[in-house]
């Protein structure tokens, strides 16, 4: 109760406090700042402000206005989320207990309310946008959202359990100079967890990959009337297509639209549902102003030169994994 009520008075939440560091200072807290000797943050709504309120992840933002708790586990009724984090990590669930995790890259908080679910304690970092994730979570304790670049984290090196980049890594400037960056950031013992799209052919033959130089130019807000307008019976089209192998082999190259109808864990949700997680995912895909996917060998080069625990790099044709191997 007292960590949520310092959030309210625009403090942030004094256990994580000692996490923070900018150019060798560590922080201390006044009413409304952080404070990294003579250096001062703004504190709004308990979320430090390192970086402006929009910027070139806007496109998301908007995503967070439109469709607030759509991926929520807790509100769209499915596992989708749990069961994409354990799989993907290849991590047991109680592995995250009591665990420190910095986040890096939240969104809408849905992954952060699975980590949180499983009894770990969140640094959660966005660019902007992130009052949306602090909503999401109720205001949960166990948790710090903080506004900053993760190209630039004003974060003590070495110092967290796990350091998790979920969805994010290709969506940077400079993915490789990223990835180098966030993996200073755990334990010489901890763990680690990023994804990227892959670089696959698979990746790159999909539609989005042909139409994102023209899409991400447009204004968030028009290339989201667009998808509307043709939202409907673009999802009719696929959900017929869809039910054939080749049909979606050929959605997946030609059709910019995403449908979910025909994917097992989605089977009963209501068709309402499935068009706003058409809508979301199609604009998703097409206004991002980076999509970056990383090589196998470039992200086992670079945890190679920093990670000193088992790690392995996976490809699924999708996505790419790296993750710490548990002994």
């Amino acid at each position: 109760m007292k960590a949520i009520e310092s959030a309210q008075r625009g403090s942030i939440n004094e256990s994580f406090l000692e996490f923070f560091e900018m150019h060798g200072q560590s922080a201390k807290q006044s009413e409304g700042w952080l404070e990294f000797g003579a250096a001062r943050v703004e504190v709004r709504n308990g979320i430090p402000r390192f970086t402006p309120d929009t910027g070139y992840t806007d496109n998301f933002a908007l995503l967070r206005q439109k469709h607030a708790r759509l991926q929520l586990d807790s509100v769209n009724g499915t596992t989708d989320r749990r069961d994409t984090l354990l799989r993907r990590t290849n991590w047991p669930a109680e592995y995250f207990f009591d665990k420190v995790v910095l986040e890096c890259g939240c969104g809408a908080g849905p992954d952060t309310e699975i980590l949180l679910s499983l009894g770990a304690k969140v640094l959660s970092v966005d660019l902007a946008g992130v009052d949306a994730a602090r909503d999401n979570t109720a205001g949960s304790p166990a948790v710090q959202f903080v506004q900053a670049s993760i190209d630039d984290l004003p974060l003590r090196r070495q110092s967290f359990d796990i350091v998790f980049c979920h969805r994010v890594l290709q969506h940077t400037p400079q993915p490789r100079r990223t990835l180098s960056h966030v993996l200073q950031f755990v334990k010489p013992n901890g763990t680690v967890f990023v994804h990227s799209y892959s670089s696959s052919l698979r990746q790159r033959l999909r539609w989005k990959y042909a139409l994102l130089p023209l899409t991400n130019k447009l204004a968030p807000q028009t290339l989201y009337r667009i998808i509307r307008a043709y939202a409907k019976p673009a999802f009719y089209f696929t959900s017929v297509t869809g039910r054939s192998r080749l049909g979606r082999r050929l959605n997946w190259i030609f059709v910019p639209f995403l449908n979910y109808r025909h994917v097992q864990k989605f089977r009963g949700m209501p068709e309402e549902t499935l068009l706003e997680y058409a809508v979301h995912d199609t604009f998703d895909a097409l206004s991002p102003r980076f999509d970056r996917p990383s090589s196998v060998s470039a992200m086992r080069s670079i945890a190679s030169s920093v990670l000193r625990r088992p790690f392995e790099v996976v490809d699924d044709g999708t996505v790419t994994l790296l993750r710490t191997v548990l002994c």
